[in-house]
């Protein structure tokens, strides 16, 4: 049996019975990279670490039809001494999930599977004082799959369609984690949509927030600008984070091309509230387009969010000194080491380190620059993870070292297959080289594909079979029941809640009908029209 904690256990609990697919899930090594705000002039960077990761879903060969991968998505989360911020980079399906055969009235396969591995990466890193989910959502045709949009099963969502849809998504990883734990936490959505004011933004969040009381909100039509950094008084251009592909991270781009000035300050720009309004004349954000950009905010231990500035003072400050204490101390692997006068965990900390110096950056979907060198192999990524503990004795152990330690802490959640950062970008560039366009070629890339990561990686096997459990009710009253236990996303099987995320789940990216259910891909970037009206 496999353990509750697994990716494959908790997509087996959530997916419906019967429902057969196969996930691929990657991930890079944790390496080095540019810190996601801007530091003010002649101040260093905020050291940085990310790690990528890649999940696909296909439908097993069987019937005579050859696999095809139908969704797949890309997450990057990049952790600082005062944040870890997990960013959805990508996210398409190929035209493909009618072949999931998944029961009538049944949800979304694509909403479910995305919003458990959203929580299979978020669940172990929630005991930390603060943690974002953040994305955006914007039309696009295609994303991951080439070729896909010429396949009549893919029903792309417009603008709106979409954000609705990301937004029911996230709302359901949100009240997993609403107020119930112990110790107390605090959990908060916030929606911008340029261009759209607070009545029309309102307009997008998900149904429950209606339940909601209006002293408490879950949804929030806000920028949560204190609670990600911790010096609100730096102009805009150091207030606002740069991810790979994202519409604000160009406009940021082309304004710190015009003019800064010593202090950090653009010509034309002078506040965070004048950068939201000037999104929405972009390309992107006008002539009738939307975009909807959405952070989940997860404070552990806090009944009201404290601002990142005050959490600091007293919480992150001491989480590197605290990584430093534990990394000094024995561990399960360590403690028998030092037993015995065996120096090999310290020798392969020291190896871990040596690499953590020269480990690439993430992939170049970002606006970062990636080095050439390989990193370590599958092999020595996994051969480098015990307890993600670190010696404190070891020479030089910057904070990056120590961010390094932390983030290999979470390995539990790494994939299948570990690639270096070079290795993993190849084989993305792999995957967006194929053609999608038609089944007999979708089997064709989706082999190739799979074939690319156990060549890159010298592994023998890829991929985790997968059969649904979750049975569904027909109850809508027992339904509503459960999703305020929600209990859908945890390796615990309960009855599932039918007012279906899947009522036409659009993603960041794009979506797709069956002829069961309607699935919808996600798009990080799809254009469409305004509706008129």
């Amino acid at each position: 049996m496999v353990p509750a904690s697994t990716l494959q256990s908790r997509l087996a609990s959530i997916l419906p019975q019967g429902l057969d697919i196969i996930a691929y899930h990657l991930s890079s090594s944790p390496a080095s990279t540019t810190a996601l705000f801007a530091p003010l002039p002649g101040q260093d960077e905020e050291p940085t670490i990310c790690e990528s990761h890649f999940l696909a879903i296909s439908s097993p060969e069987k019937a005579g039809l050859k696999e095809v991968l139908v969704f797949a998505i890309e997450i990057l989360i990049f952790s600082t001494p005062n944040l870890t911020t997990v960013f959805v980079s990508k996210a398409d399906s190929s035209g493909f999930s009618s072949r999931l055969s998944a029961s009538r009235g049944s949800p979304s396969v694509v909403a479910a599977v995305t919003s458990g591995f959203l929580d299979f990466l978020l669940q172990p890193r929630l005991n930390q004082s603060r943690v974002i989910l953040s994305l955006f959502a914007r039309s696009q045709n295609q994303y991951l799959f080439p070729g896909s949009i010429e396949n009549p099963g893919k029903h792309v969502l417009d603008d709106r369609q979409l954000i609705k849809w990301w937004c029911r998504v996230l709302d359901r990883v949100l009240r997993l984690h609403s107020d119930t734990s112990d110790p107390p936490s605090s959990s908060s959505a916030h929606l911008l949509v340029p261009g759209c004011d607070k009545g029309e933004t309102k307009a997008f969040f998900p149904p429950s927030s209606r339940q909601d009381p209006p002293s408490d909100p879950k949804w929030i039509n806000s920028y949560p600008v204190e609670l990600l950094v911790t010096d609100v008084a730096k102009p805009p251009r150091h207030l606002v984070p740069r991810f790979p592909d994202d519409p604000k991270s160009r406009f940021l781009d082309d304004l710190d091309g015009d003019f800064i000035d010593n202090q950090g300050r653009w010509r034309s720009i002078k506040s965070l509230d004048q950068f939201w309004e000037m999104m929405s004349y972009r390309q992107e954000c006008s002539a009738g387009r939307l975009v909807g950009f959405l952070w989940l905010v997860f404070s552990q231990g806090q009944t009201t969010h404290t601002k990142l500035s005050e959490l600091d003072q007293f919480a992150h400050v001491e989480s590197l000194e605290r990584l430093r204490e534990q990394a000094s101390l024995p561990t399960p692997g360590n403690s028998q080491a030092q037993e015995n006068g065996d120096a090999g965990i310290w020798q392969q900390t020291s190896s871990d380190l040596s690499m953590i110096r020269e480990v690439n950056s993430p992939p170049p979907s970002s606006p970062l620059e990636v080095p050439h060198d390989e990193g370590p192999s599958t092999e020595s990524a996994d051969a480098n993870v015990n307890d993600g503990c670190a010696s404190a004795s070891v020479p030089g152990l910057t904070d990056e070292d120590v961010l390094q330690v932390h983030a290999r802490r979470f390995n539990e959640t790494w994939g299948e297959l570990v690639l270096s950062t070079t290795q993993y970008q190849t084989l993305m560039d792999h995957l967006l080289q194929t053609d999608f366009a038609g089944e007999e070629k979708a089997a064709e890339s989706t082999k190739s594909w799979i074939q690319k990561a156990l060549g890159l990686t010298g592994k023998p096997g890829f991929g985790l079979p997968i059969q649904g459990e979750h049975v569904f009710s027909g109850s809508v009253g027992a339904e509503k029941a459960d999703l305020q236990q929600v209990n859908v996303l945890t390796a615990v099987r309960k009855k599932r809640k039918a007012e279906n995320i899947d009522e036409r789940p659009a993603s960041s990216q794009s979506t797709e009908t069956t002829s069961n259910a309607t699935v919808n891909i996600l798009a990080a970037g799809l254009v469409r029209k305004k509706p008129k009206g």
